[in-house]
């Protein structure tokens, strides 16, 4: 039988020291991804196949990442691709990912780091997940009060600021908004910056709220509400797949989607690009977004700094905000027209 493939063979063929593939199995130490590439070509060029749970054990580590999401992901393709995005990354270091969900009020598994999606402030078990001492990154800012290590953040202020100003130029003149509590930071920006482009515009707010998890006769009774409002033209639905489900409401209504009421989405999916008119949303690509949490909690479990960074926000200009103008499915720049900081 061949000898198995050790550590000595990887390092002689990547060019490097032992301690450095050591320091690319477990994440740690300063290792460029230029070398980290190399000695994972030469793994796989191998066949090395590392003793995980010794290596575990020298370094204290369970090898495992919590990611915690509000509701139970399977409910919304945003929180699917987002935890998709983290697995990913994830896989690629040899880390296992286990779905911490809002349903769960004990104390945690033991995990190596946590990522934590959209924090709420009248989530109890957020605090335990902050507090429990290990290294943590918040997607979306967390609750006043509370510290996380890394956070990864969006300007959906910024962003929806932006689509009213564009819908505004296709017409409307007062927007109305349907949205989830604001007890998270996600929808608290959203909130504002509706209120926000309000006053600036001398237009009185319009809001609905919904529970996080509507079912479609609460998604119904909302859209209801904002439409009965006088001189209402535009509706923004902020949570994933809510959309759809007022073009329903405003057809029953005999409103037309994209002439005399426009309708956006302050999420992304992929219901709005296939529908009977393609809806207009913002995008915080999940994908992407959970790849980038991933990144930041291996960096700080590795030993690096804590921050904060600026995730963009796309937009996509679809028919059903076309108002005077046919529409057509093509990007734009973010709202926020910012670079991203570095890291």
């Amino acid at each position: 039988m061949a000898r198995p493939v050790t550590l000595h063979d990887v390092a002689r063929r990547a060019g490097v020291g032992k301690s450095t593939v050591s320091n690319v199995l477990s994440c740690s130490g300063r290792v460029s991804e230029a070398t980290r590439e190399r000695v994972r070509a030469a793994m796989e060029e191998l066949g090395y196949v590392p003793n995980r749970a010794a290596r575990q054990l020298r370094g204290g580590r369970t090898g495992i990442i919590g990611v915690y999401v509000p509701g139970v992901p399977s409910t919304s393709e945003f929180y699917m691709r987002f935890v998709f995005g983290v697995m990913e990354r994830a896989a690629a270091r040899d880390r296992d990912v286990t779905i911490l969900t809002a349903s769960e009020r004990r104390s945690p598994r033991a995990l190596d780091g946590v990522i934590v999606a959209d924090p709420h402030r009248d989530d109890a078990f957020v605090p335990v997940l902050m507090q429990g001492g290990m290294p943590v990154v918040c997607f979306e800012r967390p609750p006043a009060g509370m510290r996380a290590d890394v956070v990864l953040w969006a300007d959906h202020h910024l962003a929806l600021t932006g689509l009213l100003d564009r819908m505004a130029g296709a017409g409307a003149r007062r927007p109305a908004l349907v949205v989830p509590p604001e007890t998270g930071d996600w929808a608290a920006q959203l909130a504002a910056g509706h209120r926000d482009w309000c006053a600036r515009h001398g237009v009185a707010p319009v809001v609905a709220h919904h529970p996080w998890v509507p079912s479609p006769p609460e998604v119904s009774r909302a859209v209801e509400q904002v439409l009965a409002a006088p001189g209402v033209d535009a509706l923004v639905c902020a949570s994933v797949d809510t959309a759809p489900a007022a073009v329903h409401v405003l057809h029953r209504l005999g409103r037309r989607v994209g002439r005399d009421v426009l309708l956006a989405s302050a999420t992304e999916s992929s219901a709005l690009r296939l529908g009977q008119p393609p809806i207009t949303a913002l995008d915080l690509s999940p994908l992407d977004a959970g790849r980038r949490c991933a990144d930041l909690l291996d960096d700080l479990i590795g030993g690096g700094p804590g921050g904060v960074y600026e995730h963009p926000v796309h937009l996509w200009w679809r028919d059903s905000t076309r108002g005077p103008v046919t529409g057509s499915s093509v990007p734009v720049p973010p709202p926020s027209g910012r670079p991203l900081p570095p890291g």
